[in-house]
């Protein structure tokens, strides 16, 4: 009976140390790839060559409806 109390206590110990271990490497490879990603997303901003005019809004009698209820 000792035995398998030391048995089971020795592979949780074990299986305690691994999971620290395992969860250790993950939170620094995670730290690690966030970093780079953030430091290539502030540094390169993204410009378009599109000679359109952006329109956001024409007005129409459904728009002129909708806003009426609206507000």
């Amino acid at each position: 009976m000792a035995k398998e109390v030391n048995a089971r206590r020795h592979f949780l110990v074990n299986a305690g140390k691994t999971t620290v271990a395992v969860t250790a490497a993950s939170g620094m490879l995670l730290s690690n790839a966030s970093a780079s990603e953030t430091k290539t997303q502030s540094s390169s901003v993204v410009k378009g060559t599109s000679k359109k005019e952006e329109i956001l809004y024409q007005k129409t009698a459904h728009w002129e409806n909708y806003y009426s209820r609206a507000y």
